[in-house]
């Protein structure tokens, strides 16, 4: 891994971990073992370093979606598949992250906007083809679904609000996830749902 790979690899984790706002380009460096001269002639400001890392973050999440869906034996199945991998993501990143870039780097976050229309144009094609298959009812607009689906995890996850209540953020994230799913599912979808909820259960 060359030195620039490094940065951004090292950056993203704390960029997720305690947010832009707190991460400065000290911890940068440290978290990197090199000297902020290295950091600096590689990224010349904290903001472009963001950017990277957000776009880098884009770049395997596209690379791990088209691998996840070529590799699937059906839309329900590649969904889970995707949800679990975004739970882990979930797990580990700080509610101040997206609240962070949206204040203080509102570019950035514009370009996260334009890459989250994408995502949603991406889960009503998947809806469109798990209708084609049987698993999602036909009368379901997957563009209004995906668009929803979308906006209660973001919901979620910018105003963590249900944590008042004693509900763990991840235990949120699942009933989402599972509540959708199973909205949208025909009796065939449902038993693929049970099929594969069974599946995950024992795999833990």
């Amino acid at each position: 891994m060359d030195t620039r790979e490094r940065i951004v690899t090292e950056c993203s984790q704390l960029l997720t971990s305690v947010g832009p706002a707190s991460m400065t380009m000290d911890d940068v460096a440290r978290a990197c073992g090199i000297s902020k001269r290295t950091l600096y002639e590689t990224f010349p400001d904290k903001r472009t370093l963001i950017s990277e890392c957000m776009h880098r973050e884009h770049e395997l999440k596209n690379a791990h979606l088209k691998e996840v869906f070529s590799t699937s034996s059906n839309c329900f199945e590649a969904m889970y598949r995707v949800y679990q991998r975004a739970r882990k993501i979930y797990e580990t990143t700080s509610v101040a992250f997206i609240n962070d870039i949206k204040r203080l780097y509102p570019d950035i976050f514009e370009k996260h906007i334009e890459n989250e229309r994408t995502v949603i144009t991406g889960i009503a094609s998947v809806l469109r083809q798990a209708q084609d298959e049987g698993l999602v009812i036909k009368r379901i607009n997957p563009e209004i679904a995906a668009y929803l689906f979308s906006q209660a995890l973001r919901q979620l996850h910018e105003n963590p609000n249900g944590t008042k209540y004693g509900f763990k953020q991840e235990d949120m994230f699942d009933h989402v996830f599972i509540s959708f799913l199973r909205g949208v599912a025909t009796i065939k979808g449902i038993e693929m749902i049970e099929y594969l909820e069974s599946q995950q259960q024992q795999n833990q």
